[in-house]
């Protein structure tokens, strides 16, 4: 990654602590082994005190998640990204929040931090393009075509249709030189989808590119 985009110690803890607790967890919330339930006069359920404490920092994380947003929406960036922080640390597996934090981290720059949050939350969610979407996104923007176009199909194996990283697995390719009957297929579903004037013509000029290097290559 370009120089000068290190990652901060906090935040390199944070995503170092949650990147390991997913990886043995098999990404699932953070439980811990609880003693017997006791209920000795069987009036009431017994209550899980482990299961308490996760649901109260659940309860506190969309507390400041919800903050965080509102700081997001009114272009507070360096407030809400210390707000998704604290709610991260109430609660690690809130997809949102890491999604959230890594747009902020595009937004100044930050690609290495930006990157490692995303791959967190598609982590979490791994049936949601978005995180892949955006991690081809911050690839493409320094340059390096080949992890661009590696994140933005893996974000069209979650959903072919998602039009965002159709756009960016075919820009991809046209920084790469190539074309082959996948390019050609994304190119084909972003041309039935596309409703934007700039974007379709786009689609059709790189058809026409790609068209000629497969007839090249026959």
């Amino acid at each position: 990654m370009p120089t000068g985009n290190h990652t901060s110690p906090p935040l390199q803890s944070l995503i170092a602590r949650t990147a390991a607790g997913l990886a043995v967890l098999g990404v699932s919330t953070l439980v811990g082994c609880s003693a017997p339930k006791m209920n000795w006069d069987k009036t009431e359920p017994a209550i899980d005190p482990v299961e308490a404490y996760n649901q109260r920092s659940r309860v506190k994380a969309l507390e400041l998640f919800r903050e965080a947003s509102k700081l997001h929406e009114e272009g507070e960036s360096v407030k809400a990204l210390a707000k998704y922080r604290e709610s991260i640390d109430a609660d690690n597996t809130l997809f949102a929040a890491w999604n959230n934090m890594g747009q902020l981290l595009m937004q100044q720059k930050n690609y290495a931090d930006a990157v490692a949050a995303y791959k967190i939350a598609s982590d979490l969610q791994t049936t949601d393009p978005r995180p892949d979407y955006n991690i081809g996104l911050a690839y493409q923007t320094i340059g390096w075509a080949d992890e661009s176009y590696e994140h933005f199909q893996r974000s069209i194996d979650r959903d072919p249709n998602y039009l965002p990283s159709l756009r960016g697995a075919v820009r991809s390719a046209e920084m790469l030189g190539i074309g082959d009957q996948q390019v050609l297929e994304y190119i084909r579903n972003g041309q039935l989808r596309e409703t934007q004037t700039e974007w379709r013509a786009y689609f059709d000029r790189q058809r026409f590119r790609v068209e000629k290097l497969i007839d090249e290559t026959t």
